[in-house]
Protein backbone atom coordinates (compact mmCIF):
# COMPACT_ATOMS: atom_id res chain seq x y z
CA UNK A 1 0.00 0.00 0.00
CA UNK A 2 1.57 3.15 -1.03
CA UNK A 3 0.26 6.49 0.36
CA UNK A 4 1.36 10.50 -0.43
CA UNK A 5 0.92 13.21 2.20
CA UNK A 6 2.25 14.16 5.38
CA UNK A 7 4.19 11.22 5.88
CA UNK A 8 4.68 7.97 4.21
CA UNK A 9 2.77 6.58 6.52
CA UNK A 10 -0.14 9.11 7.55
CA UNK A 11 -2.49 7.01 5.61
CA UNK A 12 -2.22 3.66 6.99
CA UNK A 13 -2.02 5.10 10.66
CA UNK A 14 -4.90 6.50 10.04
CA UNK A 15 -6.77 3.36 8.92
CA UNK A 16 -5.63 1.52 11.80
CA UNK A 17 -6.88 4.12 14.25
CA UNK A 18 -3.13 4.66 15.97
CA UNK A 19 -0.79 7.61 16.08
CA UNK A 20 2.90 6.80 15.82
CA UNK A 21 5.40 8.53 17.95
CA UNK A 22 8.60 7.13 16.56
CA UNK A 23 11.36 4.89 18.28
CA UNK A 24 11.02 4.20 21.90
CA UNK A 25 13.79 3.81 24.49
CA UNK A 26 14.34 3.75 28.55
CA UNK A 27 11.09 5.28 29.88
CA UNK A 28 9.41 7.83 27.18
CA UNK A 29 6.35 7.75 26.51
CA UNK A 30 4.55 4.30 27.36
CA UNK A 31 2.81 1.95 24.88
CA UNK A 32 -0.05 2.56 26.48
CA UNK A 33 -0.04 6.11 25.44
CA UNK A 34 -1.90 7.75 24.16
CA UNK A 35 -4.49 5.45 25.65
CA UNK A 36 -6.66 4.05 22.73
CA UNK A 37 -9.32 1.64 23.78
CA UNK A 38 -11.40 1.44 20.94
CA UNK A 39 -11.26 2.59 17.10
CA UNK A 40 -13.68 2.67 14.28
CA UNK A 41 -13.93 -0.35 12.24
CA UNK A 42 -11.69 1.23 9.51
CA UNK A 43 -9.04 -1.76 8.64
CA UNK A 44 -11.59 -3.45 6.08
CA UNK A 45 -10.38 -4.88 3.60
CA UNK A 46 -10.17 -4.03 0.81
CA UNK A 47 -10.69 -0.36 2.14
CA UNK A 48 -14.73 -0.78 0.93
CA UNK A 49 -15.36 0.56 4.90
CA UNK A 50 -17.92 3.07 3.80
CA UNK A 51 -19.84 1.20 1.77
CA UNK A 52 -22.25 -2.19 1.77
CA UNK A 53 -21.07 -2.84 -1.78
CA UNK A 54 -17.44 -2.76 -3.29
CA UNK A 55 -17.25 0.53 -5.09
CA UNK A 56 -16.21 0.35 -8.56
CA UNK A 57 -11.90 0.78 -8.76
CA UNK A 58 -10.33 3.27 -10.08
CA UNK A 59 -8.80 2.64 -13.90
CA UNK A 60 -5.21 1.67 -13.06
CA UNK A 61 -3.97 4.35 -15.79
CA UNK A 62 -6.02 6.99 -13.91
CA UNK A 63 -4.93 6.79 -10.30
CA UNK A 64 -1.63 8.89 -10.17
CA UNK A 65 -3.51 11.64 -12.05
CA UNK A 66 -6.96 11.31 -9.76
CA UNK A 67 -4.67 11.20 -6.33
CA UNK A 68 -3.17 14.74 -7.38
CA UNK A 69 -6.52 16.01 -8.50
CA UNK A 70 -7.78 14.90 -5.18
CA UNK A 71 -4.75 16.34 -3.00
CA UNK A 72 -5.32 19.82 -5.41
CA UNK A 73 -8.82 19.95 -3.87
CA UNK A 74 -8.07 19.42 -0.44
CA UNK A 75 -4.66 21.22 -0.01
CA UNK A 76 -3.26 21.68 3.68
CA UNK A 77 -6.42 19.67 4.81
CA UNK A 78 -4.72 16.66 3.57
CA UNK A 79 -3.30 14.08 5.88
CA UNK A 80 -2.76 11.00 3.36
CA UNK A 81 -3.76 9.55 0.20
CA UNK A 82 -3.03 6.20 -1.32
CA UNK A 83 -4.28 2.80 -2.75
CA UNK A 84 -5.59 -0.08 -1.19
CA UNK A 85 -6.96 -3.39 -2.42
CA UNK A 86 -8.27 -3.47 -6.02
CA UNK A 87 -7.04 -0.33 -7.44
CA UNK A 88 -9.56 1.69 -4.93
CA UNK A 89 -8.30 5.35 -3.56
CA UNK A 90 -8.39 6.11 0.23
CA UNK A 91 -8.29 9.64 1.28
CA UNK A 92 -7.13 11.13 5.04
CA UNK A 93 -8.20 14.33 6.10
CA UNK A 94 -7.47 16.59 8.98
CA UNK A 95 -10.28 16.56 11.98
CA UNK A 96 -13.27 19.14 10.73
CA UNK A 97 -12.69 18.63 7.10
CA UNK A 98 -16.37 17.16 6.54
CA UNK A 99 -17.25 20.13 3.84
CA UNK A 100 -14.00 18.63 1.58
CA UNK A 101 -14.93 15.20 2.02
CA UNK A 102 -18.38 16.38 0.65
CA UNK A 103 -16.68 17.43 -2.62
CA UNK A 104 -14.77 15.03 -2.98
CA UNK A 105 -17.22 12.58 -3.11
CA UNK A 106 -19.57 14.27 -5.65
CA UNK A 107 -16.88 15.06 -7.81
CA UNK A 108 -15.40 10.89 -7.67
CA UNK A 109 -17.89 8.82 -5.86
CA UNK A 110 -16.83 6.04 -3.50
CA UNK A 111 -13.82 4.82 -5.80
CA UNK A 112 -12.35 7.25 -3.41
CA UNK A 113 -12.53 5.93 0.47
CA UNK A 114 -12.68 8.84 2.85
CA UNK A 115 -11.76 9.31 6.47
CA UNK A 116 -11.56 12.64 8.16
CA UNK A 117 -10.02 12.54 11.25
CA UNK A 118 -10.74 8.80 13.24
CA UNK A 119 -13.97 8.95 11.34
CA UNK A 120 -15.54 7.25 8.60
CA UNK A 121 -16.92 9.52 6.17
CA UNK A 122 -20.05 8.32 4.01
CA UNK A 123 -22.14 11.05 3.31
CA UNK A 124 -21.83 12.51 6.92
CA UNK A 125 -20.17 12.96 9.83
CA UNK A 126 -19.14 9.71 11.62
CA UNK A 127 -18.68 8.31 15.08
CA UNK A 128 -15.29 8.45 16.68
CA UNK A 129 -13.59 6.01 18.07
CA UNK A 130 -12.79 6.16 21.59
CA UNK A 131 -9.85 7.08 23.93
CA UNK A 132 -9.15 5.79 27.19
CA UNK A 133 -8.04 6.76 30.51
CA UNK A 134 -3.99 8.24 31.90
CA UNK A 135 -2.00 5.89 33.84
CA UNK A 136 -1.69 7.38 36.86
CA UNK A 137 1.53 9.32 37.57
CA UNK A 138 4.40 8.47 39.29
CA UNK A 139 6.22 10.69 41.63
CA UNK A 140 8.41 13.12 39.84
CA UNK A 141 11.56 13.54 41.49
CA UNK A 142 12.73 16.09 43.59
CA UNK A 143 15.37 17.42 41.13
CA UNK A 144 13.05 17.61 38.18
CA UNK A 145 10.12 19.22 36.66
CA UNK A 146 8.34 19.66 33.76
CA UNK A 147 5.70 22.14 32.38
CA UNK A 148 3.40 22.19 28.88
CA UNK A 149 3.74 25.60 27.34
CA UNK A 150 1.32 26.40 24.28
CA UNK A 151 1.44 29.20 22.08
CA UNK A 152 -2.46 29.86 22.46
CA UNK A 153 -4.68 28.44 25.04
CA UNK A 154 -7.73 29.10 22.66
CA UNK A 155 -7.36 26.72 19.63
CA UNK A 156 -9.67 26.33 16.88
CA UNK A 157 -11.99 23.39 15.68
CA UNK A 158 -9.53 20.88 14.06
CA UNK A 159 -6.83 22.56 14.47
CA UNK A 160 -2.90 21.44 16.15
CA UNK A 161 -1.69 22.54 19.42
CA UNK A 162 1.46 24.18 19.11
CA UNK A 163 4.15 24.58 21.28
CA UNK A 164 6.53 22.83 23.84
CA UNK A 165 7.56 21.37 26.97
CA UNK A 166 10.05 23.03 29.51
CA UNK A 167 12.86 20.34 31.65
CA UNK A 168 13.91 22.52 33.81
CA UNK A 169 16.50 20.88 36.61
CA UNK A 170 16.32 22.84 39.40
CA UNK A 171 19.50 21.76 41.66
CA UNK A 172 22.63 23.01 41.93
CA UNK A 173 24.83 19.78 42.53
CA UNK A 174 23.33 17.17 40.35
CA UNK A 175 23.10 16.62 36.47
CA UNK A 176 19.67 14.76 35.29
CA UNK A 177 19.27 13.43 32.16
CA UNK A 178 15.91 13.40 30.81
CA UNK A 179 14.70 10.29 28.78
CA UNK A 180 11.66 11.28 26.26
CA UNK A 181 10.59 11.54 22.63
CA UNK A 182 11.04 14.57 20.33
CA UNK A 183 8.90 15.71 19.68
CA UNK A 184 6.52 14.82 22.57
CA UNK A 185 2.62 14.32 22.24
CA UNK A 186 0.00 16.59 23.94
CA UNK A 187 -3.61 15.01 24.86
CA UNK A 188 -6.83 17.02 25.13
CA UNK A 189 -8.67 15.51 28.13
CA UNK A 190 -11.92 15.99 29.41
CA UNK A 191 -11.60 19.20 32.70
CA UNK A 192 -11.15 17.84 35.76
CA UNK A 193 -10.13 13.96 34.84
CA UNK A 194 -7.71 11.99 32.84
CA UNK A 195 -10.44 10.67 30.08
CA UNK A 196 -8.49 11.32 26.62
CA UNK A 197 -11.10 12.62 24.44
CA UNK A 198 -9.17 14.94 21.58
CA UNK A 199 -5.73 13.64 20.10
CA UNK A 200 -3.60 14.11 17.13
CA UNK A 201 -4.85 11.65 14.00
CA UNK A 202 -1.73 12.23 11.62
CA UNK A 203 1.63 10.71 11.65
CA UNK A 204 4.74 11.51 14.12
CA UNK A 205 7.90 11.66 12.84
CA UNK A 206 9.60 11.15 16.23
CA UNK A 207 12.77 9.56 17.39
CA UNK A 208 13.63 8.98 21.45
CA UNK A 209 15.46 12.07 23.15
CA UNK A 210 17.97 11.95 25.85
CA UNK A 211 19.50 15.49 26.49
CA UNK A 212 21.46 16.12 30.17
CA UNK A 213 20.62 18.87 31.99
CA UNK A 214 23.23 20.60 34.35
CA UNK A 215 22.10 21.96 37.72
CA UNK A 216 20.12 24.77 36.88
CA UNK A 217 19.44 24.29 33.34
CA UNK A 218 16.29 24.09 31.60
CA UNK A 219 15.22 22.82 28.28
CA UNK A 220 12.65 23.44 25.59
CA UNK A 221 11.34 20.28 23.45
CA UNK A 222 8.80 20.71 20.91
CA UNK A 223 5.06 19.04 21.28
CA UNK A 224 2.66 18.26 18.83
CA UNK A 225 -0.89 17.73 19.51
CA UNK A 226 -4.67 17.71 17.89
CA UNK A 227 -8.15 18.06 18.43
CA UNK A 228 -9.23 14.90 16.50
CA UNK A 229 -12.01 13.70 18.59
CA UNK A 230 -12.02 10.43 20.24
CA UNK A 231 -14.70 10.54 22.71
CA UNK A 232 -17.17 8.33 20.68
CA UNK A 233 -19.29 10.98 19.59
CA UNK A 234 -19.95 12.05 16.07
CA UNK A 235 -18.16 14.26 14.32
CA UNK A 236 -14.27 14.29 13.50
CA UNK A 237 -12.94 16.70 15.01
CA UNK A 238 -13.84 18.01 19.11
CA UNK A 239 -16.80 20.46 19.19
CA UNK A 240 -16.07 24.10 20.98
CA UNK A 241 -16.25 24.24 25.09
CA UNK A 242 -13.19 23.96 27.91
CA UNK A 243 -10.96 21.28 27.68
CA UNK A 244 -7.33 20.60 29.39
CA UNK A 245 -4.28 19.30 27.66
CA UNK A 246 -1.23 17.16 29.41
CA UNK A 247 1.66 15.36 27.91
CA UNK A 248 3.34 12.64 29.09
CA UNK A 249 6.79 13.05 28.92
CA UNK A 250 9.83 11.24 30.31
CA UNK A 251 12.07 8.91 32.93
CA UNK A 252 14.79 10.84 34.45
CA UNK A 253 18.33 9.43 35.87
CA UNK A 254 20.04 11.21 38.49
CA UNK A 255 23.58 10.54 39.48
CA UNK A 256 23.00 7.79 37.04
CA UNK A 257 19.81 5.91 38.04
CA UNK A 258 16.39 5.59 36.37
CA UNK A 259 13.78 3.68 36.44
CA UNK A 260 12.58 1.22 34.18
CA UNK A 261 16.46 0.30 33.57
CA UNK A 262 17.84 -3.16 35.42
CA UNK A 263 14.41 -4.82 35.75
CA UNK A 264 12.79 -1.64 37.58
CA UNK A 265 9.27 -0.68 36.52
CA UNK A 266 9.54 2.47 34.19
CA UNK A 267 7.97 5.64 35.92
CA UNK A 268 5.27 7.41 34.18
CA UNK A 269 5.57 11.10 34.45
CA UNK A 270 3.23 14.22 33.17
CA UNK A 271 3.38 17.44 32.61
CA UNK A 272 0.47 19.60 34.79
CA UNK A 273 -2.84 19.89 33.27
CA UNK A 274 -3.24 23.01 31.22
CA UNK A 275 -6.98 24.33 30.84
CA UNK A 276 -7.93 25.11 26.70
CA UNK A 277 -10.83 26.64 25.21
CA UNK A 278 -11.65 25.05 21.14
CA UNK A 279 -13.42 27.67 19.22
CA UNK A 280 -15.01 27.79 15.87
Amino acid sequence: MTFLGRTAVAGVLALVGVGMAGEQAWAASSRGYPPIERTVPAAQQPCTFATSLPPPPVPANQVHAIEKEVMAIVGKHLDGIGQCAHHLLVLMLTPGSEVLAQKVRAKFGPSVQIMVGWTIWNGRPGRSGTCGTLAAPSSTPAGYSSALDLRSRVIQVGADLRGHVTFHNPSTMQSVTVFTDQPIEVVITKPGTRRVVGVFTGAIAGTAYAPMLAPGQSQNIAVVGGTGRCDGGIGSALPPGRYDAIAEVSGVAIDGLVGGLGGMPPPTYFTPFVSIQIVR
